[in-house]
């Protein structure tokens, strides 16, 4: 690792805050490439790195990066439910919402995907986290449930959506109804969302 990193004690940097150590170079632009053509640093987009020999435990600090690469966002879908240990198989795309418009980034550690959601919707169910990369916002688990249902089961009425996340998601019938009540219901009040309110429902019936 090039001395100049050791300066930083986060996994990921931007390149202005690069730029301040590096007032001898008379490119520092030029610099800074060199460093991810070494491997030094790997470029996650334009101005937004990643120091290798910072990354512990061979696990990149996924949630952090995901709120600076495109923000504001917070995790949800897939990624928080299996965070929370809801579903059981592993998941390689680190799934998000945000208030801007849906976008994906492939990246050298994996793909991350966001997806729109209006302030209203946004703004409920929300919790911010910390581990030892820092700090950063991840659903509650009743939000990143009515997250997945709002995305991608629109369609479908509250016995057939318990088949779905039941047998088709192999989501425990035990973990869905320790789900937090008043907070589905508060979710639902601020998404206005017929399947939102299907999933609420739903749960009733376990």
């Amino acid at each position: 690792m090039h001395p100049i990193l050791k300066n930083f004690t986060t996994a990921y940097v931007e390149a202005r805050s690069l730029r301040p150590f590096l007032g001898e170079y008379t490119n520092p632009d030029a610099f800074i490439a060199r460093l991810v053509e070494k491997g030094d640093l790997i470029r996650l987009k334009n101005g937004f790195f990643l120091i290798a020999d910072k990354i512990k435990e061979d696990r990149a600090p996924f949630e952090q990066i995901a709120g600076l690469l495109y923000g504001p966002s917070y995790v949800s879908l897939e990624w928080a439910l299996s965070y929370y240990g809801m579903i059981p198989e592993g998941v390689y795309v680190v799934t998000c919402v945000t208030v801007n418009q849906s976008k994906r980034f492939a990246t050298p550690i994996g793909a991350f995907d966001y997806k729109y959601l209006n302030h209203p919707r946004y703004a409920v169910g929300i919790d911010q986290q910390e581990n030892a990369a820092g700090r950063y916002l991840i659903a509650r688990p009743e939000k990143a449930l009515a997250d997945v249902v709002y995305f991608k089961c629109r369609k479908l009425k509250k016995k057939d959506l318990l088949v779905d996340l039941i047998e088709g998601r192999r989501i425990e019938e035990d973990q869905l109804k320790a789900l937090d009540r008043k907070i589905m219901q508060e979710i639902a009040e601020n998404y206005h969302s017929q399947a939102v309110y299907e999933l609420e429902g739903a749960l009733r019936l376990l």
